[in-house]
């Protein structure tokens, strides 16, 4: 038996066609810093499922499909949206 030995994926490297909310956390808001704990991205996104967002429970985690999470994240408003009118307003006009 000859060869080398498969490469061990790390915890940050997934291929598969589901992935965990942690992971769609990091994809949607980035890593852990200005936009927010890890655990509160990861409870905003399990707010969406099952009637925004599908997802699978598996055991005691839930997995989304990564096609799901990528369409999502590259079709998102931008963080304006979410400021106060009056604030929008003040610097579109800006």
């Amino acid at each position: 038996m000859g060869g080398t030995a498969p490469t061990p994926r790390t915890t940050t490297e997934s291929t598969g066609l589901l992935i965990t909310v942690e992971e769609v956390a990091r994809l949607w808001f980035g890593e852990v810093g200005d936009g927010g704990s890890a655990s509160t991205n990861c409870q905003r996104i399990r707010r969406l499922i099952p009637r925004t967002l599908p997802a699978r429970r598996i055991g005691n985690r839930w997995y989304v499909s990564r096609a799901v999470a990528e369409a999502w994240a590259a079709g998102s408003d931008p963080a304006s949206v979410m400021t106060h009118p009056d604030t929008r307003a003040a610097a579109e006009g800006a």
